[in-house]
């Protein structure tokens, strides 16, 4: 497998920080950052093949050469195909809670995919969550502290993650909103 700094640039053709949004859904996200932040790279990785194909669609109109979006389950990639500390942050905003119990195996937050995570973060990476789901929230957070590789920091009140379309929606109606950032510690340097 290549270097994460060779890997990055044989997808972006630069060597700038890489930042994934994972369930990118509308793109509303992916939209704003990839011209607010010129200097970074941003991968939008989202499961659905229709969700995928809009959001590819919107985010062509924005002209912009710093933003690539994948199709694909973003467990398989986290766990096995993104190179060891190459990622500078991860968000992933109001994932589909899964509320049946007999469907609780397929919340994104499994304690593989957060072994992925901290896998893949550089040194003092960042982990961006936001939510609505109260238990969800609840059980995410406390698998990632379990981990090891993550300390919580003060969720800043311009989070990400409360800029999202989701975001926006569920605090026009009330919804409390629960948004987490984690750094990843326990890493010597950067790939």
């Amino acid at each position: 497998m290549p270097s994460g700094a060779a890997f990055w640039r044989s997808l972006f053709g630069n060597e700038a920080p890489v930042e994934i949004e994972i369930g990118s859904g509308d793109g509303a996200f992916l939209a704003a950052s990839v011209t607010r932040f010129p200097t970074r790279n941003f991968l939008g990785i989202e499961r659905s093949p229709s969700k995928a194909r809009r959001l590819a669609e919107r985010i062509a109109k924005l002209q912009v050469a710093n933003v690539r979006i994948l199709q694909a389950d973003a467990t398989c990639l986290v766990t096995s195909i993104i190179p060891a500390r190459s990622v500078a942050a991860y968000h992933v905003y109001f994932p589909d809670p899964w509320p049946k119990r007999s469907h609780a195996n397929r919340r994104v937050f499994s304690v593989p995919f957060i072994a992925g995570l901290a896998r893949t973060l550089t040194a003092s990476g960042r982990l961006l969550v936001a939510t609505d789901v109260p238990g969800y929230a609840a059980v995410a957070r406390e698998r990632i502290l379990a981990d090891g590789g993550f300390i919580e920091a003060p969720a800043a009140k311009d989070h990400h993650g409360l800029t999202t379309s989701f975001a926006r929606k569920y605090r026009a109606v009330g919804r409390t909103l629960y948004a987490y950032t984690f750094v990843r510690v326990g890493v010597s340097g950067d790939a």
